[in-house]
């Protein structure tokens, strides 16, 4: 994930910041938790509770792992995310008790909004891939330079694959040139198809902003030193409606929790 964000704003009112963590309890949202000393692991949980811990205001976070919670000791500092927000609310607190399935935490003295910009990038998984379709290309049986073809695959063979996600467009990947030589006329905006998850194809228009060609190499036990192709362009989406938006900001969130334990 590549996060490109804007200006921050801090809450340090203490009204403030119980008003807006009992909502976050009211509505279980969900939460990233990262240790400073935990390298990139990275923990999943939701808003349980608003409570007391020892007179104390604290928050209860559940719906925990074993393994997350594992990674939690009394007396740990971390960060919590809050996700669902169209900014990214953050804020500092201490593992006070742990639970079955859960901690108790500090009730945070502070809490930190900063602005998503559309540019923040967020990489395409194994498990959670995405792609588009276009209107003026179609991969043929006959040419060499267009992806293997099976009438059985119906028009997937048309579907080009997504290497990352932003609100604002997508990065293409492929490693056959016929899509990227069919490109290189369209300059005009046009229309398209965003193809995610258990989600009906996306109608969207937009603009192709460039194009690159990267040689890999790698090393193969065979026949040794190898080198190939691949091409990558980027496509800006134009006037994306909230319906069509909520539905991308829908998967942008399952690729931020897809790695968490």
């Amino acid at each position: 994930m590549s996060q490109d964000l804007g200006a921050s704003s801090k809450i340090s009112n203490p009204d403030s910041i119980s008003r807006l963590v009992a909502r976050m309890c009211d509505g279980n949202m969900q939460v990233l938790m990262r240790h400073r000393d935990s390298g990139k692991v990275t923990i999943r949980g939701a808003f349980t509770k608003l409570g007391k811990f020892k007179s104390s205001a604290a928050i209860l976070l559940g719906k925990m792992s074993e393994a997350g919670l594992s990674k939690l000791e009394l007396g740990m500092p971390i960060k919590v995310e809050v996700l669902g927000m169209s900014s990214q609310l953050t804020f500092q607190t201490l593992v006070l008790e742990k639970t079955a399935g859960g901690i108790i935490c500090a009730m945070p003295r502070s809490l930190l909004s900063t602005e998503r910009r559309t540019n923040s990038r967020f990489r395409v998984t194994k498990e959670l891939t995405a792609f588009m379709s276009f209107s003026f290309w179609r991969a043929q049986q006959s040419d060499p330079a267009s992806p293997p073809f099976f009438n059985s695959y119906g028009g997937i063979a048309n579907w080009i694959s997504i290497a990352d996600i932003s609100l604002g467009g997508v990065c293409l990947l492929t490693r056959f040139p016929s899509f990227t030589n069919a490109s290189e006329p369209q300059t005009e905006q046009m229309e398209c198809f965003l193809h995610l998850p258990m989600t009906a194809p996306i109608k969207l228009n937009g603009v192709i902003r460039w194009r690159r060609k990267i040689k890999n190499r790698s090393e193969d036990e065979f026949v040794g030193e190898r080198f190939q192709l691949e091409y990558r362009i980027g496509f800006e989406f134009a006037d994306v409606g909230e319906e069509q938006q909520q539905k991308i900001r829908h998967f942008i969130r399952q690729l931020t929790v897809a790695e968490a334990i």
